[in-house]
């Protein structure tokens, strides 16, 4: 009865170290070389986008645009996030969100991306605070080359509550 024992406790320390043996490491997110693009290993995340880009040339466009203080855009596949900070109208008075000078220069904002990457479809403009606050963040990752495991669930999360109608 002992050997039976024996012989069920090495089969199932066999079977358990045979599973462990074929486990793959896998990284959420890998930042490659100081280019601002990272692609994602975990294709459930960050709404199914195989990579984020930083696009700075785009966001250079974009603040040329006399309505633009300043703003910040990543690109995902064929979606284009673009948080962005108005300057204040010549009364000094803000640009009303839903009004129809906001819709014109989210257009304005749409054919400067276009101009820098044609494989941009759609473009999500946002002059939330909140949104603008993170994707400054996200930026300022970007650029210091820091780590930035988890940034597709957490993208994939905030683009999803700001823009619920995107695809």
């Amino acid at each position: 009865m002992k050997k039976v024992w024996m012989l069920l406790l090495a089969m199932l320390l066999s079977i358990a170290l045979m599973g462990c043996g074929d486990r793959e490491e896998s990284n959420t997110a890998t930042n490659t070389e100081n280019t601002g693009e990272v692609e994602e290993n975990d294709a459930d995340t960050a709404k199914n986008e195989e990579n984020l880009e930083l696009a700075d040339e785009a966001s250079d466009k974009i603040n040329e645009l006399e309505e633009v203080d300043n703003s910040t855009v990543i690109i995902t596949e064929n979606n284009a996030y673009v948080a962005v900070v108005l300057n204040k109208n010549a009364d000094g008075s803000e640009i009303a969100e839903g009004s129809e000078e906001l819709e014109q220069i989210e257009e304005k904002i749409g054919e400067q991306v276009r101009e820098t990457n044609a494989t941009v479809e759609n473009v999500f403009v946002s002059v939330n605070p909140d949104f603008v606050s993170r994707m400054n963040e996200y930026r300022d990752k970007f650029e210091q080359g820091e780590p930035v495991e988890g940034l597709f669930e957490e993208f994939g999360e905030l683009t999803q509550r700001v823009f619920p109608d995107a695809k």
